[in-house]
Order: C-alpha cells, then sequence, then structure tokens
C-alpha cells in the first residue's frame, strides 16, 4: 500500500517586551526683573533779601520810634513847664510895675520874632542792606536694583526599573505523518 508522507511545520515566534525608562523635563523660566529710582537734583535757597533800615529818615521827619519819642516829649514838657513859670513870672512882675507906664495892652502883643528855616527831609539817606541766601544743591543719585531668579531643570524618571522581557509567542513545531493512500487504481 502506498505511503503518502506529509511534513507540516511552524516556525516559533518569539515576542519582546521592554519598558523603557522614561525621563521627564520639567524646567521653570529664569526671571529678571529690574527697578530703577531716577535721580533727583533737589536745588532751594539763593534768593536775595534787601533791608531797608528808614528809622534816622523818619526820626528827621519827626516820626519817631516810641522810647525815642517819650523821652523826647518828656523833656519837652519838662521845658514847657519851666518856661511857663518863668513868663507867668515875668508877666506878674510886669503887671506890679503899672507906675512905670506898663499897660494890659503891651502884655497881650508882646513883639515876637520868627525865624524861617528851609529844608529838604530826610537829610540823611536810608540804610540799605543786601542779604544774600546761599544756593543749596542737593543731588540724589538713581538706583537700578537687579533682582535674578535663575530658572530650574528637573529631571524626573518613571518609578519602574527598566526591562526586557522576552518569550516565545508561538510554538515551533515539526508535525511528520505518513497517510496510507485509501484509492486503488486499476488500469
Amino acid at each position: 500500500m502506498p505511503v503518502r508522507v506529509t511534513v507540516e511545520q511552524q516556525r516559533g515566534v518569539i515576542g519582546i517586551a521592554q519598558n523603557r525608562p522614561v525621563i521627564r523635563q520639567e524646567s521653570t523660566r529664569p526671571v529678571l526683573k529690574l527697578s530703577r529710582e531716577l535721580p533727583r537734583l533737589q536745588i532751594s535757597g539763593g534768593g536775595v533779601s534787601v533791608r531797608i533800615d528808614q528809622t534816622q529818615c523818619f526820626i528827621e521827619k519827626g516820626l519817631k520810634p516810641p522810647s525815642v519819642l517819650a523821652n523826647e516829649c518828656a523833656g519837652a514838657g519838662r521845658r514847657a513847664a519851666l518856661e511857663g513859670i518863668t513868663r507867668r513870672a515875668r508877666e506878674g512882675d510886669f503887671l506890679a510895675s503899672i507906675e512905670e507906664g506898663a499897660t494890659v495892652a503891651d502884655l497881650a502883643l508882646p513883639e515876637e520874632k520868627f525865624e524861617v528855616a528851609l529844608a529838604l527831609l530826610p537829610r540823611t539817606r536810608p540804610a540799605v542792606e543786601f542779604i544774600e541766601e546761599p544756593l543749596r544743591v542737593n543731588a540724589v543719585p538713581g538706583k537700578v536694583t537687579v533682582d535674578f531668579t535663575p530658572g530650574t531643570v528637573k529631571a524626573v524618571k518613571t518609578p519602574s526599573p527598566p526591562y526586557l522581557h522576552v518569550y516565545l509567542e508561538q510554538e515551533p513545531f515539526v508535525k511528520i505523518q505518513a497517510v496510507p493512500e485509501k484509492i486503488d487504481v486499476a488500469v
């Protein structure tokens, strides 16, 4: 009987599973902050004051300070009192001598002589004084403040360790069969 041989085969397939480590980068950008304060220039003073003293001019015109006026008025009052007493004593003596031919009319209009003088007032100039205030200059320098925060780079890896797993995904085999032929062929 004839036999037929059949061969079946299957190749083996190897599977590979791997886990690669993953490294992630997390970064922050650097920050640069600038702040500035402008310079300032402060100028003060530099003025001129004028002091004018007109006391002597006013005294010559009769406008005197209270202390000078009080002293002069007190002196003038004393002199006027003494002159009044003297004049009344003279008038009394004049009236007492009626027998010499003096009359009351002579007493009423005495002959007086007046002297007139022309003067330009004031005769002295006012005292003028210039007071200069010094110029003060204050310079305040400006500032530039730099605040630098550096950036960071952080590497983060996955917590699982890397691995390589090799396994047999499909098993190889060879199957050899001998199959009898059942058909007779006769001619």
